[in-house]
């Protein structure tokens, strides 16, 4: 009964369904049978738990792991494997058999899958959340796939369910999702010094004005972002103290970007001559600015900015707040956060803009100092000019590759 992994094994089974049925309709047959099995809900009920258990202990045997990890790994594969099953009786099964039969296949494997699953998932977390040593994706799919069959559980029509473990499966990992949000940081802060490296500062098309970095560490905090909305918590306690973690988590990644990218801001201009402007520092000013305004928006910013809209906090917080009262205090909480982070990512942009401005200052000099020893006679056009072509040259470069505001501010500093 358990064999629906594929097309054939699934057609077998409607078939056999079906031959059960017209059986059973023979009186003859029937009363032959055994009291308990001469009803054909009866024998399928019984068919279907006893096959299951047959089924789940084939693929894991606890007794047989003495490793907590080995545990964990095994159990994500079998979770995986029951979530299959899960969505082929849902789609494929349940329905034909409950029409000919009477027999609701979904709910008698979910209350099969309750008995033996739930309690494994919730000793292991029991017992993983006090260890140090942790498989924390493997972690994070086990719960993902766990709780997509309980969204599959909460759909069941029947009443009788209304006790599943299952339901509350979040329970079991509330302990887990600082951990996972804080090895996230690890592993985005990992990909940032990648992306940085390898950066080569250049303009990634014609019609953007920032370089691969800021590309690819915007996919890893659209990733955190996945992650917030894949788990979809329903406790309103918890939530209010893992968005805020969430929050954190991505203005902490934000701030170490900008500090990695700034420490690449100068690096090719020690020993130059005479400083001049490249298309370089305008990218980094650049980039710097993007993720001041992916926390902070402009109301006319680019279309990079504003990822934190993507996680809908405004509906979090009003739920927060209809549920429990503090959904504006955390709407104040994180909005300081968020406020904080872009200020120092600010501080950072104004400091590389004094840098730049300050590499302009012995240039200047020499012109100044040619100017003064010019020949008697010289008119200022003519002692002013070479000045005036390198501020000319630099400006042109800064207005032609920056931002807006901040080639604005660049000029107010200059």
């Amino acid at each position: 009964l358990m064999d629906v992994t594929t097309t054939s094994g699934v057609q077998s089974l409607t078939e056999w369904i079906q031959v059960m049925a017209k059986l059973y309709q023979l009186d003859d047959l029937v009363a032959k049978l055994p009291v308990d099995r001469r009803s054909l809900k009866t024998a399928l009920e019984g068919s279907i738990k006893m096959s299951f258990v047959k089924w789940y202990h084939s693929l894991y045997d606890m007794s047989r792991l003495k490793s907590i990890l080995l545990q964990c790994y095994a159990l994500k594969a079998v979770s995986e494997s029951c979530l299959t099953l899960c969505n082929t009786i849902q789609n494929s099964i349940s329905p034909e058999v409950k029409r000919l039969t009477g027999v609701d296949y979904l709910a008698i494997y979910v209350a099969s899958l309750d008995t033996l699953f739930s309690p494994a998932v919730m000793d292991l977390m029991e017992r993983w959340s006090q260890k140090k040593e942790l498989a924390v994706t493997t972690s994070y799919v086990l719960y993902l796939n766990t709780k997509r069959m309980s969204v599959i559980a909460q759909q069941l029509e029947t009443t009788d369910l209304k006790g599943l473990k299952l339901l509350n499966c979040q329970r079991w990992f509330k302990k887990m999702v600082p951990v996972w949000l804080k090895v996230a940081l690890v592993i985005c802060k990992e990909r940032i010094d990648r992306a940085v490296e390898v950066d080569k500062i250049a303009i990634v098309t014609d019609e953007v004005c920032y370089s691969s970095s800021l590309v690819d560490t915007l996919t890893f905090l659209h990733q955190l972002v996945d992650f917030w909305n894949n788990l979809d918590w329903t406790s309103p306690e918890e939530t209010y103290t893992f968005v805020v973690e969430l929050i954190n988590c991505i203005t902490d990644a934000a701030k170490y970007y900008v500090e990695q990218i700034y420490t690449r801001a100068f690096e090719h201009t020690s020993g130059m001559e005479q400083f001049s402007i490249t298309v370089r520092e305008c990218i980094i000013l650049n980039n710097m600015k993007h993720m001041q305004l992916m926390l902070s928006p402009e109301p006319s910013s680019s279309a990079v900015a504003g990822l934190l809209d993507e996680l809908e906090l405004h509906k979090t917080f009003d739920w927060l707040q209809q549920e429990i009262g503090i959904g504006e205090q955390g709407r104040i909480l994180v909005g300081n956060v968020v406020k904080s982070a872009a200020e120092d990512i600010g501080q950072k942009i104004t400091s590389e803009s004094e840098q730049l401005v300050m590499q302009f200052i012995p240039a200047i000099r020499v012109f100044i100092d040619e100017a003064m020893q010019a020949a008697q006679g010289a008119t200022i056009e003519q002692v002013l000019s070479p000045l005036g072509e390198y501020l000319n040259t630099n400006l042109k470069t800064l207005s032609s590759n920056l931002l807006f505001s901040v080639f604005r501010n660049l000029l107010e500093d200059i």
